[in-house]
């Protein structure tokens, strides 16, 4: 593609003059990437400066260079400063790829809780509505039948653009998208052109980025203020953001709530450790709804889901043969049972909100069950990450656990001892915890403590197969360390 056609088609501009059209082959921002023929983008991110690395994209074949900078090059390559560097990426690399996201149906999940498995619910009930699908979110993405471990919850342009692309190629419908706030600001889903976005609920995360709670709202909104009028906005109304969120959308919007009378409602709920059953309202009639998920929180995820494929004309009986089949999100409240029949849960929960909500639902779980269990809850924060929930965090678990056990989860730079204390900081006058550092033992711990209808809760790293301490990643699963000392369960 020359050029002069990705110019003419950007509605992003930028002074570029050159004396010959040049014929692009690709883009990126990572010099280690680029090819011959490619065009660099020196970006500025969080942890690295891309302008560092502009002699090495250009020993790698870069024949333009984009910059926030003023740079002084002697060399043949021109190089044009941008002031909306990152716009100018996303818009080029939309064309480049030929717009993918106009030619499928792009959904974006935003929230600071519930996206991943809101996601995957989404894809279920679509493919089995006979959708070819794809997905881009934390855990992998999904194009065509390769599956690969993703890196960021939401990646950035130059990768969404050629993911979205490769999907088209394969005659992907549908893609569903964790839209992250981050990615919002840095302008990752910059020019998408979103069919669907769903809001799941905001609470305190993040705030190292945005600063405070304003600035983090105003980055989720930016998903729904962009919708089209042909667009539609699902949003949850329980939620103290969830109709201010939608203030400005000019798409078609659609409310769903445990609580009060919406578009969706879920009534007559039922929790238990096998799972989850309630009813629902639809075109004037109830429908009960029964999963193999647990946890309250899980209502709001298959309300979001649900939804979401009602727009798509997909039908309430389908939905409910669906969500029958449909098994538990990997490190989203999996449940495994203990030889002393108690139960383990592995949950990513690594908000203070999240936490809450695993408690919560453990505790509603466990008082259920009416065999007098515990909640026994074992968790840690993360390092180089917003500090101002590790109080919040340490209170919670203290408040709402009958033990709470804290530990390291990915430490990165910081001393795992110093997270702890910070953590510790905001328990105020309970003795129901201890510190045990090392996070094997103290999940060892947590099942030797545990009797017959407990739940050892096993918070913060979910999914993730790894422990990050001082910039190096060494293996670590949870789940596996379950299965290590399940039999110290007795």
């Amino acid at each position: 593609m020359k050029i002069s056609e990705i110019i003419n088609k950007s509605r992003v501009r930028a002074e570029l003059k050159l004396r010959d059209d040049i014929e692009i082959t690709g883009l990126h921002y990572d010099s280690r990437k680029i090819k011959p023929g490619n065009i660099f983008f020196a970006i500025k991110g969080l942890k690295d400066d891309g302008n560092k690395f502009v002699t090495d994209a250009i020993n790698n074949g870069a024949v333009l260079i984009f910059t926030e900078d003023d740079i002084n090059m002697q060399s043949a390559v021109p190089a044009v400063k941008s002031n909306e560097i990152r716009k100018l990426m996303a818009e080029y690399s939309g064309i480049f790829y030929g717009d993918p996201s106009s030619k499928l149906k792009l959904i974006g999940i935003t929230g600071t809780n519930g996206k991943t498995t809101t996601s995957y619910l989404i894809r279920s009930f679509l493919n089995d509505a006979g959708y070819s699908t794809g997905l881009l979110g934390t855990i992998d993405y999904q194009v065509g039948n390769q599956k690969t471990e993703s890196k960021l919850t939401t990646p950035d342009s130059v990768e969404v653009n050629m993911m979205l692309s490769e999907m088209v190629n394969s005659g992907t419908q549908f893609c569903i998208m964790e839209v992250s706030s981050i990615a919002l600001v840095m302008e990752r889903v910059y020019g998408l052109k979103f069919d669907t976005a769903v809001y799941t609920n905001l609470t305190s995360e993040h705030l190292d980025f945005h600063k405070d709670m304003e600035n983090y709202f105003a980055a989720k909104k930016i998903l729904f203020d962009n919708l089209q009028e042909s667009g539609k906005a699902i949003s949850n109304s329980d939620d103290s953001y969830g109709h201010s969120i939608l203030e400005d959308c000019m798409a078609k919007k659609f409310f769903y709530s445990s609580r009060e009378e919406s578009d969706l409602r879920s009534f007559n709920e039922k929790l238990s450790l096998s799972g989850l059953e309630f009813d629902v309202k639809w075109n004037g009639r109830t429908y009960t709804l029964k999963s193999d998920l647990s946890g309250r929180f899980n209502i709001y995820n298959i309300l979001a889901s649900v939804s979401t494929v009602l727009q798509y004309d997909i039908d309430m009986p389908m939905i409910q043969s669906s969500l029958l089949k449909f098994q538990e999100v990997r490190g989203r409240f999996n449940r495994v049972k203990l030889p002393n029949g108690a139960i383990a849960v592995i949950d990513y929960s690594h908000t203070s909100d999240s936490l809450k909500n695993a408690i919560e639902s453990a505790r509603e779980i466990v008082d259920e069950e009416k065999r007098f269990g515990k909640v026994i809850t074992i968790f840690g924060c993360g390092g180089n990450k917003d500090r101002t929930k590790r109080p919040v965090m340490g209170e919670l678990a203290a408040g709402l656990s009958d033990q709470a056990i804290i530990t390291s989860d990915n430490p990165r730079f910081e001393e795992p001892m110093d997270i702890i204390e910070e953590i510790i900081s905001g328990i105020k006058d309970k003795k129901n915890f201890e510190v045990i550092e090392n996070r094997e033992d103290a999940i060892k711990k947590g099942l030797e403590i545990s009797r017959e209808g407990d739940i050892v809760l096993i918070c913060g790293k979910g999914h993730e197969t790894y422990q990050e301490v001082k910039g190096i990643r060494t293996h670590f699963d949870d789940k596996e360390i379950v299965g290590k000392y399940s039999h110290t369960a007795k």
